[in-house]
């Protein structure tokens, strides 16, 4: 051990300064105080560089496990400096914590009002004046747009916290910091299948980020990648049962037993990919988006059933809040997302700065932004689809076969080209969430959470330069009116898209090379 000190006591010496950081963020810091605000953040981020720097170059290719050890307890420590200090740079727990409290009092928080039942049903919150208040303005006037398993978790930390607010802050710490335990878990087995390092999921799990704004601005993202994941592994899991590898078992595999409990665990892990991933949905609606990029992983056979129990998991937890008027009020609320709220968005500012040079107001643009919104998704998708299909077949040594075979092939891959087909899968998702973010009029700073986890399966960084730079958002509540500063907005987009084309370029350099060598 004494030996293990001695030649790591440099990014020990970081750890426990990255330490006394996060303590200020944690406790002593104002969000209005841009310059000490982005100023942690920057140290944070160079510090944490460091020891990942200086740590992971000692990994074997079995993994070093007391530098494991050591970063794992580093992360979980952070996160508990974080358990006795109140959300600074966000106020949604406070209508977290109110809607958790209508729940166990059996009242939809889908179709009730914060400002229309503060004085009528207000006596039944514990503190409801003060999280009214709290909340914010723009909280208070619109319903609930939170899916059903982020309200069962409100519900259990308003029920656990009772009339105490820090008891029910600790219950969605407490969450927080379980779920990103089973994210470490997870991506280290969904690595070690893909053949990459174990160490990178320290990227995720040692990013400040992550901490700052799940366990300590108890936002639920967390939660919703390690259902995602929890899905991931469950569908590589069912392909590791693949009939292909059957195949190479012999006679043992076409005995009637053998393919029952075959088919058996196959339904199992099916069953349980489904549910899984379902529940990721119901904690954050933005995994909808990654569904289209398993048809090729699975075929179209187990897609179909993958989403019928999908639909059906989301059908048994929407089912309780189902009432009259529901539909339209989540409806309403969803749509404020693409008509109304605006906050650190690239492209969208593009475009509203050059609709009101053309004489149309800034609210007139954001409606006919928010209705071609939804077009350019779908376009969206339809391109990274496009490619992880061309990826796919690169994989399939029979350019010149009939399509008809092609396509039998690309949803029915043999298993030993199976990590590398989920590989380019993830990198699908990665472009999608990209792009989602690209256009979208709202990107807050914790969305990029999914983007991190995303990239540590890939060989792209940018989405970790951007969990950086996405910091300078936070500038805008130095300004009293709450004003966006677009010339900070564009610097972080022109450095972050700056370096994703110069990853690109690079990666198409670096095949060039290697094919001139073959």
């Amino acid at each position: 051990m004494y030996s293990f000190l001695k030649l790591y006591v440099y990014p020990l010496s970081f750890l426990l300064i990255i330490g006394l950081f996060y303590w200020s963020f944690g406790y002593d810091l104002d969000r209005t105080d841009s310059v000490k605000l982005l100023g942690l953040a920057a140290a944070l981020f160079a510090l944490s560089y460091q020891v990942l720097s200086s740590t992971t170059a000692h990994f074997t290719s079995k993994g070093n496990t007391l530098i494991f050890r050591m970063l794992l307890v580093a992360g979980i420590v952070y996160r508990l400096l974080l358990f006795a200090g109140t959300p600074e740079l966000s106020q949604d727990f406070y209508r977290y914590i109110w809607d958790g409290h209508l729940l166990i009092h059996q009242i939809n928080p889908y179709i009730h009002l914060p400002k229309d039942i503060l004085s009528t049903l207000g006596h039944l919150v514990p503190n409801a004046s003060y999280l009214f208040d709290k909340m914010g303005e723009l909280s208070q006037k619109h319903y609930s747009n939170y899916p059903p398993i982020s309200q069962y978790i409100y519900g259990l930390a308003a029920y656990v916290g009772g009339d105490s607010i820090p008891k029910s802050i600790l219950v969605f710490k407490i969450i927080v910091l379980l779920a990103d335990l089973c994210i470490v878990w997870l991506s280290s087995r969904i690595l070690a299948f893909l053949g990459q390092p174990q160490w990178k999921v320290f990227y995720y799990f040692l990013n400040p980020l992550v901490i700052i704004e799940l366990s300590g601005n108890l936002h639920l993202e967390g939660v919703m990648i390690a259902f995602f994941l929890g899905g991931i592994w469950a569908l590589i899991k069912l392909q590791k049962h693949s009939k292909p590898r059957l195949e190479h078992m012999g006679s043992v595999a076409d005995t009637s037993p053998y393919k029952t409990k075959h088919k058996q665990q196959q339904a199992v892990w099916l069953f349980l990919g489904g549910c899984l991933i379902a529940l990721s949905i119901m904690t954050k609606l933005i995994s909808i988006l990654f569904l289209p990029f398993l048809l090729l992983p699975l075929g179209l056979k187990r897609t179909l059933v993958l989403g019928g129990w999908i639909g059906i998991c989301t059908g048994i937890f929407w089912g309780p809040l189902l009432e009259e008027g529901f539909w339209n009020s989540y409806l309403e609320t969803i749509g404020l997302w693409f008509n109304n709220f605006e906050f650190n968005a690239s492209l969208y500012n593009v475009v509203k700065s050059i609709a009101m040079e053309n004489g149309h107001s800034a609210y007139r643009s954001i409606l006919t932004y928010g209705k071609i919104l939804p077009f350019l998704m779908m376009g969206l998708a339809l391109a990274v689809f496009i490619w992880q299909w061309k990826k796919i077949a690169g994989l399939i040594n029979t350019p010149h076969c009939a399509f008809s075979v092609r396509l039998k092939n690309l949803v029915d891959l043999h298993f030993k080209e199976y990590p590398r087909v989920m590989e380019i899968s993830i990198n699908s998702m990665l472009f999608m969430f990209t792009g989602h973010l690209l256009v979208a009029t709202t990107v807050h700073p914790w969305y990029l959470c999914f983007g991190v986890i995303l990239a540590i399966f890939t060989s792209l960084k940018y989405a970790y330069l951007w969990s950086g730079m996405v910091f300078l958002s936070y500038v805008t509540y130095s300004d009293p009116n709450f004003k966006e500063n677009l010339g900070v907005i564009a610097l972080e987009y022109l450095i972050v898209f700056g370096f994703l084309f110069y990853e690109i370029v690079k990666i198409k350099r670096l095949k060039r090379e290697s094919v001139k060598n073959v």
